[in-house]
Parts: C-alpha cells; structure tokens; sequence
C-alpha cells in the first residue's frame, strides 16, 4: 500500500492498493471473525459489519439516488445505513443490491478509515448530503455516499476510493478461492462438449450466484477469463 500526498481530491492523500492487496485484507478481515466459510457459502456481511465495527446497518430514508452511505467521526467509522425504499422491495434482487452496497461500505471502512478521520480534521463540518461537495458527489463531509450497485458500475477514474470499495466488495463476498472452488464443481459441466459453451458458462454462473447469495454478473465479473482458461489449458489454482 502507498500514500501519495494529493493535490486534488477531497482527502489529504491518495492511496494506491494493490489488488492483491485488497484481496488479502478482506479475507483476514473475514477470518479475524470466524467469518470466512470452509467451503462455498454466503458471507454474512451483516454479521460482519457488527463484529469488525460494533454497530448494525440502519434502514432509512435517503436521496432517491443514493443507496447506501458510510459515516464517519474522528473516531473513525461510526454508521452504515442503507436506503430505506431499496428494503422495502423485500425481493431477491433488492436483497442482493443490499448485500453488495453493505460489502462496499464495509470497504471504505477497512482502506479509508484514517483517511476520513484525516478529512475531518482538516474540514469544517457541512451536513451530509450538502450540495456544495462538487465533482467529488461521493463523498461528502461526513462519509461516503454509494449511488448505484457496488461494484456493477463503473466510476469516475478519480473517484480512486469508489474502485477500492468495489474491489473489496468482491473480494468480500466472493472470497476468491471460494469462487474458484465453487466453479470447479461446474467444470465438467462447461466443459461439455454439449449445447453452446456461453450459454454453459451463464448457468454455471447463475448457480454459483446463487450459492453465494450475489447477481450473477457479479460472479462473471469476479472470474473474468477463467471459464475460457479452463477450455484451452485446466490450471491447478
């Protein structure tokens, strides 16, 4: 991990995170709680917002825009709340939006901590969805505010920390050597000489998703090239 003073931006400093790096930190940050399944399972991101940071995710009324938003006092990570209307559709893809946007706060609470605790000593304090934050709309002087499904959409190449939140999402969520393991037991099946080899790969996805308790293009995202790596050349990983 390296901090870069910044010259622009809303923090003090820019971090740069490997992504390996990411991926480690969330998988000790699953085990340090019991947290991390011996095999292929959902990850109970509720369970672990309350034992990483002491609290329990709140449901209220936000900006028809926002979903989720993390918040922060100079003792660091104080609230994660999730927009009240998205629970209220109490559906399956509701609730895996919710999953999603719980794991991406949780990322700016493991990687952005000191930062915001930094920000907030150099501010002054304005109200949390103040209209005055700019071109930085993800943040505002008291956390982070998440506007579409964490890691589904892509953002601004500035927005550094929202790209960090996503990657840890993922890594979160889909625990990389759980989803390996997971689509292993599908190979066979994609590898079938059989039917069409996409369409193979998005039934294999959608049952991974589903054990997981993510969307499906999530799962995709996460395995990116390994389905046509597995066709060409079956890795040992």
């Amino acid at each position: 991990m390296r901090a870069d003073p910044s010259a622009t931006g809303p923090f003090c400093r820019r971090l740069y995170i490997p992504e390996n790096r990411i991926e480690s930190a969330c998988r000790e940050a699953l085990a340090s709680v019991d947290l991390l399944p011996e095999q292929p399972a959902p990850i109970r991101i509720e369970r672990l917002i309350y034992l990483l940071f002491g609290f329990e995710e709140e449901y209220e009324s936000l900006p028809a825009q926002i979903m989720g938003c993390a918040q922060f006092t100079r003792k660091g990570l104080c609230r994660i709340a999730i927009n009240r209307e998205l629970a209220e559709q109490d559906d399956p893809v509701s609730r895996i939006r919710i999953r999603s946007t719980l794991a991406h706060e949780v990322g700016h609470g493991i990687f952005h901590n000191d930062l915001f605790i930094e920000k907030l000593e150099r501010d002054a304090g304005t109200r949390m969805f103040d209209e005055s934050v700019g071109v930085f709309d993800s943040v505002s002087a008291e956390g982070f505010m998440c506007r579409a499904e964490a890691g589904m959409a892509e953002v601004p190449k500035f927005e550094w920390w929202e790209y960090q939140a996503n990657l840890a999402m993922a890594a979160l969520l889909l625990p990389k050597h759980l989803v390996i393991e997971a689509a292993r037991a599908h190979l066979s099946q994609v590898l079938s000489p059989l039917g069409n080899f996409e369409s193979r790969v998005n039934d294999a996805e959608r049952e991974i998703a589903s054990l997981f308790n993510v969307s499906r293009r999530m799962v995709s995202i996460r395995l990116g090239k390994w389905w046509s790596e597995q066709s060409t050349q079956p890795s040992l990983f």
